[in-house]
This record gives structure tokens, sequence and C-alpha cells, in this order.
């Protein structure tokens, strides 16, 4: 009885479940483990039929059960039933137990919850499942070299990737090496060696030698082994085929660098004026496709499109240049046209003038001017004029209003006189136009300077003892605004020596300063050379014109003898 006790309460100790039954399957007993099992009590599972406690649909497996009451043992996995909850995989082993005469009495059996083993089994199935549907569909192939013995396990894609039949490659360093194109080995290597050192991740992206000669990209992602040691233990990682996205990725940016280069081309082309400008651009631009196409490389349909485009716009580009050849020789006969009547020559007076006109190549012709006119009484009159705008049209009607004034200097050659008939003229001849200009008469027997001035740029005076001032007084309203305008002339003493300056804006303005720091800029100037020869305080003046404004510039200074 005290060994039945002790037995029992060893079996009740075990982990396992376990169950004994009679000769007609019907449990005689029960452990604790195995009332846990099916969530019931002991007492419950007494005198019931082992097949009552495995799910349905086993059948084979109840059959199993019976055969060991023949003597024979059985292991396996059945899906248990229990109340209420959700069936539970167990591993079953069953063993017969003997009585008297050999007959079986009874079974032993022993069940182990594996259910949760069994799922995690399926899970990392599923998972490794997925990841090798994964690598079919991205056609990764994947590689594992062991630096301990030097082997290097490619699979199936691997061999695919690299145009080798199945075990073609050797697990050789060296052999790995040579599949590297030449001209991508050693940066190639270095990131491994780099990542050994480092005990790290890398990436690849390189070309590869195919057995069959065809151009192949392979982007590689890599991971360096540890060993317990700390020292790399070898490499894993992955291979993709991404010959197709490079070549994509190469065709998108040969098309931005054509479309780049018609942009800046159709620029270069638009800036060239004269046929040897254009023909440098275009020489310019054929070395520029030889780089995109590459040397000794067959032309492809962009190609073509591309060189079609460029000659296209080479020949528009020399209509345009000899369209500014005719344009320009056309503006350069008006301009030569235009060029003020010969300084005069006069005992009492040393005059110097400067003109250029603004405005783009095609505009080259602008509207101011100057008149420097001998008076019968052997005076100097002096006028400057600025009709607003550049090119032909402002020529035209510079024009009218020059010709009108110089006519009017010949009947009155008094500043004030001069202008008031000027406003009628300009009012008739000239509505739409906005003219500024200063007049000055001087008198050298009386010493005297008579000046009239229009909204125009105030003139200098600068004095034989260096210093210069602006004459601002007598200045009313541009020329033409008003009709039967009263306009006042100021009177100044001038000693022998004393130079006048008269300047047009295209002086004076500037896109650094506004216009009464360039009138100050200029004033300074023009002291510093007080004693200079004329012509060069002349070219001093027009010196101070910004080339960046593009406006005419116009400079006439006299000195009194």
């Amino acid at each position: 009885m005290e060994r039945h006790v002790d037995e029992r309460q060893l079996l009740d100790a075990l982990s396992l479940a376990v169950l004994a039954t009679d000769a007609s399957s019907l449990v005689t007993f029960a452990n604790d483990a195995a009332a846990d099992l099916f969530r019931t009590s002991t007492t419950e599972l007494l005198g019931r039929r082992v097949g009552s406690l495995i799910e349905p649909d086993q059948a084979a497996a109840e059959h199993a059960l019976l055969d060991v009451l023949d003597g024979h043992r059985w292991h396996g996995e059945l899906t248990i039933r229990r109340d209420g909850d959700h069936p539970v995989v167990a591993a079953v082993a069953v063993t017969p137990v003997p009585g008297p005469g050999g007959v079986v009495a009874g079974s032993i059996i022993a069940l182990e919850d594996v259910t949760e083993a069994r799922r995690t089994a399926a899970e990392a199935a599923a998972s490794e499942q997925r990841l090798r549907l994964a690598h079919a569909a991205a056609e990764l192939g994947t590689w594992h070299w062991n630096a301990a013995d030097g082997s290097n396990v490619w699979d199936a894609q691997m061999h695919h990737i690299y145009g080798l039949p199945l075990g073609g490659f050797d697990g050789t360093w060296e052999a790995w090496v040579d599949s590297i194109h030449p001209d991508d080995r050693e940066e190639t290597i270095e990131i491994v060696m780099a990542a050994m050192e480092a005990r790290s991740t890398y990436v690849l992206r390189n070309r590869i030698l195919r057995p069959d000669g065809r151009p192949c990209w392979i982007e590689a992602h890599g991971k360096v082994l540890v060993g317990p040691d700390g020292a790399p233990a070898g490499t894993i990682g992955c291979v993709q085929d991404v010959t197709e996205r490079i070549q994509m990725q190469q065709l998108q940016e040969d098309a931005a660098a054509r479309a780049l280069l018609l942009q800046e081309v159709t620029a270069d082309f638009s800036r060239a004026h004269t046929p040897d400008q254009v023909a440098a651009v275009h020489d310019a631009s054929l070395e520029r496709v030889r780089a995109i196409v590459g040397a000794g490389q067959a032309l492809t349909e962009a190609d073509e499109q591309l060189l079609d485009t460029l000659a296209l716009q080479r020949s528009i580009a020399d209509e345009r240049a000899e369209l500014f050849r005719h344009t320009t020789a056309i503006s350069e006969e008006l301009q030569h046209s235009l060029a003020a009547s010969p300084l005069p020559e006069l005992d009492r007076f040393e005059i110097e003038a400067y003109y250029a006109p603004g405005g783009a190549d095609l505009e080259h012709v602008g509207g101011d001017w100057y008149d420097a006119v001998a008076t019968w009484g052997g005076g100097l009159a002096l006028v400057v004029g600025d009709v607003m705008g550049r090119g032909v049209s402002a020529a035209t009607a510079m024009i009218h209003v020059r010709a009108g004034i110089r006519g009017l200097l010949t009947v009155e050659p008094d500043p004030a006189a001069l202008f008031e008939a000027a406003d009628e003229l300009i009012a008739r001849d000239a509505p739409e136009q906005f003219v500024t200009a200063a007049a000055v008469l001087i008198d050298p027997d009386g010493r005297t300077l008579t000046v009239c001035n229009a909204g125009h740029v105030p003139l200098v005076l600068v004095r034989p003892d260096g210093t210069a001032e602006l004459v601002e007084v007598g200045s009313s309203g541009p020329l033409g605004v008003l009709t039967r305008l009263h306009r006042e002339a100021e009177h100044f003493t001038l000693e022998p020596g004393t130079v006048v300056v008269l300047v047009t804006d295209g002086v004076v303005e500037s896109r650094d300063h506004d216009i009464d720091e360039g009138i100050e800029r200029l004033r300074r100037r023009l002291a510093e050379l007080a004693g200079r020869p004329l012509a060069e305080l002349v070219a001093a003046a027009a010196a101070l014109a910004d080339d960046r404004h593009s406006d005419d510039v116009t400079v006439v200074a006299t000195r009194l003898r």
C-alpha cells in the first residue's frame, strides 16, 4: 500500500500528463498534469474512453491506440479536446501493459502539450516561406562566406545573376574578384575590406563580368559576421541584378543632359551676333554632344534628334546673324549721319566733346545730342539734350529736335529765348517725346556765362583755382511740355581758364547710387582734374558712366582762354 502511494505521488510530480487505461481503453488513472492538460479533474477523467479525449477525424490515431492493446508501442501527435477551450496539440507516447499469460491488460499514455512549439515552428516556416517568396519575387540571390573554412555558398539565383551554371562558382576569393568589372574592382574591394575592419554592413553597386558578355550591374547588401573572439567570421548577404534600373537612370540622366544642353546652347546662340560667334557656339555644342554620346558609340534615335535640333538652331542663328549684320550696318550708317557738326575752332575757346550711344547692339543709336555753334559776336553757344529712350525711335525724334534747335540757334543764341522757341517747335513736331536740354552762351569779351536748363542735369563750372561748382539755377520743366512758357536764364562771371562742362544723365546715373550722388561724384572728379588738358577732363567725366546702365553718354566742355 505504501509503495502504491509513493508511485502515485511520483506520477503527480511529473510535468508530463499520464493516463492509465484498462484493456477496454477506459481511463483507470490520471495524474494532476493530465487534469491540467484536459482542463478537468482527475475524477472526471476516470472511466472515460481514450477516444473521447481526442478530436474527431483522427480515426487513424484511434486505431493505432487500439493496436497498442495487441502489444504494440505507438507515439505521435494528437489534437485533444478540452471543454470550452481551443484544441491543443500533444505529443503522445503509448506503451502497452502486459498482464497474466502475456495478454495486454491496459496501457500507459504520456502526453505533452506542444501547441506553442508547433505554432512557433509553423510561424517560422511561414516566415521562411515568405522570405523565399520575397527573394524569388525580387530575384534576389544569397551568399554565405565562412571565413573559418573559406567556403562561399551561392544559391541558384546567385549563379543565375552571374550567368553561371549551378555549382559553377568555386567559392574562392579570387573567383569573386575576377567576376568584378576591372573599372569597379578597386573601389568594390575597398568597400568590403572597410566593412570587414568595422564589422559592419555594406552596400555594393558595381558591374560584373558574365561569361556571355552581357553587361550587368548588381547591387549587393552584405553583413559581416563576428565570431566569439570578435574577429570577422564571414559575410552573408543578397544580390540583385539592377541592370535595367541603372540603364533607366542613365536614360533619364542622358535625357536631362540633352535638355540642359539644348537650353544652354539656345541661350548661347541667342547671344551670338556674328557668323564667327555662331560657328564657335556650334563647335562647342558638338563637343558637348560627343561627351554625352561617347566616342565610337553608334548614334541612337535620341542622338540623331539632338543633332538635328542643333543643326536647326544653327541655321536660325545664322539667319539672325545676317539680319544683325544688316541692321547693324544700317544703325552705324544712321549713327554716322547723326554725328554732330565739327566743333568750331575759336581763338578764345578750347572745345572738346565725347558721345557714345547706349542700348543693345541692335539699338546702337541714341537720343542724346550736342551742338557747339560760334555766334556772330565771337561768342560760343553750347547745347546738350536728351530725348527719352534709345534706338531708332529716339534717334528719329532727336533728329527733328536737334535740327530745329540748331536752326533756332542761328537766329537767337540766347538760351532762354532759344528754349521758349523750342517749346513751340517740339509741341508741334514731337508732341509725344520727353526732351530735356541745357544751353549756355559764353561772351568772351564780357566774360559772362548765360545758362538756361530745361529739366536737364546741372552743368559744372571748374574754376582755375581747382574748385568746381554745380549750376543748378535756371532750371525749369522739359521742352515742349507747356507752350508759351516764360523761361529764365542765369548769368555768371567767368575768369580765363574756367571750364564749362555739360553732360547727359548717362554720365551720372548708376545702379549703385542715385542720380544726386552721381552728380556729386562728377563734380568731385572734375575738381581733381581742374588743371589738366581738356581732352583728359572730358574723358574722365565720360568714364564715370555705368556700363551696365546702357544709356547714352554725352560730355561737351569748353575752356575760356
